[in-house]
Parts: C-alpha cells; sequence; structure tokens
C-alpha cells in the first residue's frame, strides 16, 4: 500500500502535534519549518484535517491548530481515509475490458479485497499515541547503536 505524500505529511504534522501537551496548539509556520513540509500545501492539509474533525484551531494571539482529540484515539484509518478515500472496500482492478476481454477474475477480485480489508484492519489498530511511539523508539536505537571510531 503506498500513502501520497499528503497524507504522509498529515501524519507528520499530526505525529507533531501530538507531541505537545494537549491543549497546546502550534503555529503553521512551526510546523512546516522543523518537518519539512511546504507552508501552503501544509495550510492546505490541516484545512483538510480540521474539516474532518482531527484538528481544531484557535484564533488570536496564542491561535493556531491543535489536536480536536487524544493522541491514543485518533486511528491511523481516519488520517488515511480523509485523503486517499475509503480504505477496505476494495480496489478495483484494472478492466480487462480494454483488450476486449470482459469481467475480471473472480480470484483477482477475492485476493484484492482480502488485501484490502487487511490495509484497513492494520490502520485501524494504530493509533496517532502509536505512531509517536514508534517514531521515538526508532529514535531511541538509533542512539544506541552509533559505533564510535578512534
Amino acid at each position: 500500500m503506498r500513502l501520497s505524500k499528503k497524507t504522509e505529511y498529515a501524519l507528520r504534522a499530526l505525529m507533531y502535534t501530538a507531541r505537545f501537551p494537549e491543549g497546546t496548539s502550534f503555529q503553521i509556520r512551526d510546523l512546516a519549518e522543523k518537518n519539512a513540509i511546504p507552508k501552503k500545501f501544509l495550510e492546505l492539509i490541516l484545512l483538510e484535517l480540521k474539516n474532518a474533525g482531527i484538528l481544531v484551531s484557535r484564533r488570536g494571539v496564542g491561535g493556531g491548530y491543535l489536536l480536536a482529540r487524544r493522541p491514543e484515539t485518533i486511528r491511523t484509518l481516519e488520517v488515511v481515509e480523509v485523503f486517499e478515500g475509503p480504505v477496505g472496500t476494495g480496489i478495483r482492478e484494472k478492466r480487462a475490458g480494454k483488450a476486449g476481454k470482459g469481467e475480471p477474475s473472480p480470484a483477482v477480485s477475492r485476493l484484492v479485497e482480502e488485501a484490502s480489508s487487511a490495509s484497513a484492519k492494520v490502520l485501524a489498530r494504530w493509533t496517532l499515541a502509536d505512531l509517536v511511539r514508534e517514531e521515538e523508539e526508532a529514535a531511541e536505537r538509533r542512539r544506541r547503536n552509533v559505533m564510535y571510531f578512534i
């Protein structure tokens, strides 16, 4: 399964946000700079996340964006579906009709349906908090595996 850049950036932005104490807002400029995400593109992504109810925004001096819910309650499936559409409903394989063949293979259709269902289950199992924890554990493993040569 491949995710679009938009979805990848959305997940990175949400992981960044999840590291802040609950109720803390962040500025788009800071998030864009610290995560190497183009600011204009990020603005569109955050607006979609806000419209989906994953983020909320505050106006004014201390304003910005913040998570609408706790990271443990935000499933990655929700985020992916905002940008990629429904997951697990089956990806339609390209019809062989171009070559004059007719209906798609039932075996291939079942294979694709099972693969889609498995992807949806994994995405539904992982939360934003899980992603943050995994990222922190990976960073810790990198720090421990540093070798010094003299």
